[in-house]
C-alpha cells in the first residue's frame, strides 16, 4: 500500500470520490425501510444517511477555514471523533432517510466542485495525534468513507456496492495510518473499516 510520500493522482481520487457519492445516491433510491439495521454497528440506514450529511457539512467547514488561510487544529480522531459523530447525529434536524441522503449527495457534490478550484497541497487541518493533512490527502481518505457507507446502505437494502477502483481507495487510507491487509483491496478495505464482507440482514 501507499505511504504518505507517494501522492495519488488527483484525477483518480476525484473520480473515485464522485463514484462513492453516486453509490450512496443509487443505494438510497432502493431503500424501502430506513429503519433497517446496517453493517455499521448499531446504526440504522436512516442514521447512516444522517451521519453522511453531518460529515459532508463538517468537511465544508474544514475547507472554509483552510481556504481562509486558518486551517483548524486539534481535530478529533478515534473515540473523540466517534463522540463528535454521535453528537452531530443527535443534533441533526433534517428529516427522513431520503431527505438526508439527497442533502448529503448535494453537499458532497458541491464539495467536489470546490475541490476543483483549490490547491490540493494546502493544509486542510491538523488532527490530534496525527498532524497535518493536505486537502488532497484528506480527500483520498474521504473517498473510503463514501464508498464504505454506500456499501452499508446498499447492504441494508439487500444489495451490494463495489467500486471500480478499489486500489486507489485503499491506498488513500495511508494518510491516516489505516492498515489495509492483504488480499483483494475492496474486501481488505471493508475489513479495515470493521465490516464483515458477508454481512446481510439475515445474519442479524
Amino acid at each position: 500500500m501507499a505511504t504518505r510520500e507517494e501522492p495519488l493522482d488527483p484525477t483518480e481520487v476525484l473520480a473515485a470520490y464522485l463514484e462513492g457519492v453516486n453509490g450512496v445516491d443509487r443505494a438510497a433510491v432502493v431503500v424501502e425501510d430506513w429503519e433497517m439495521a446496517s453493517p455499521c454497528g448499531q446504526w440504522r440506514a436512516v442514521d447512516l444517511a444522517g451521519h453522511l450529511l453531518a460529515i459532508a457539512r463538517y468537511y465544508h467547514r474544514l475547507l472554509d477555514a483552510a481556504a481562509a488561510g486558518s486551517p483548524l487544529v486539534d481535530l478529533p480522531r478515534g473515540r473523540q471523533l466517534a463522540a463528535m459523530n454521535a453528537e452531530d447525529l443527535v443534533r441533526l434536524t433534517d428529516g427522513d432517510g431520503p431527505e438526508r441522503a439527497r442533502r448529503f449527495v448535494a453537499a458532497a457534490r458541491e464539495y467536489a466542485s470546490r475541490l476543483g478550484r483549490i490547491d490540493w497541497t494546502l493544509t486542510l487541518g491538523t488532527w490530534s495525534g496525527l498532524g497535518d493533512l493536505s486537502i488532497g490527502e484528506h480527500t483520498a481518505v474521504a473517498v473510503g468513507e463514501w464508498h464504505v457507507h454506500a456499501w452499508d446502505i446498499a447492504r441494508s437494502a439487500g444489495l451490494d456496492h463495489r467500486p471500480n477502483d478499489p486500489l486507489t481507495i485503499a491506498r488513500g487510507q495511508a494518510a491516516v495510518g489505516r492498515d489495509i491487509g492483504p488480499g483483494e483491496p475492496w474486501i481488505a478495505l471493508l475489513r479495515a473499516y470493521g465490516r464483515d464482507p458477508e454481512w446481510s440482514q439475515s445474519s442479524e
